[in-house]
């Protein structure tokens, strides 16, 4: 299943995506900057900053890693909603391909709309590229 995911809701985009990687489906989404995430910009920015910038003061190398790329940050959404088991979640993980843009061998591809995600310009929102470049990424 090919996935075009220009204005669809990343919290319910990756539920659905993650129920159809358990199914066995192989997934490749595009355009994963283009994705949405619904709320309050300052709020949204705000927790994946202080998750970007947590350390561990006695060696500011150590400590936890987040991602600051659109397809990886998507990738880790769907990946929270897959079973906790280590080898089933590698397994299902090796299904799914994400892609910022849209690589020259998917040009003539026809993507589909996964039903019930798309946004509809009712509340305040961000993309996953403006996040990205507000917490530094680089891609």
């Amino acid at each position: 299943m090919n996935v075009d995911g220009s204005n669809l809701v990343a919290g319910r985009l990756s539920s659905k995506i993650a129920k159809r990687l358990i199914d066995g489906e192989t997934i490749v989404i595009v355009n994963a900057e283009k994705v949405v995430m619904v709320g309050r910009r300052e709020e949204i920015v705000a927790k994946y900053k202080k998750k970007v910038d947590a350390t561990v003061h006695s060696n500011p190398h150590f400590g936890p890693k987040y991602e600051r790329i659109p397809s990886r940050i998507l990738k880790r959404m769907i990946k929270g909603m897959l079973p906790n088991r280590k080898v089933t979640a590698e397994r299902i993980m090796k299904q799914l391909k994400i892609y910022n843009g849209v690589p020259i061998t998917l040009k003539d591809t026809k993507f589909e709309t996964v039903s019930g995600v798309t946004y509809n310009d009712k509340h305040d929102f961000i993309t996953l590229k403006e996040i990205s470049e507000l917490i530094g990424g680089r891609w």
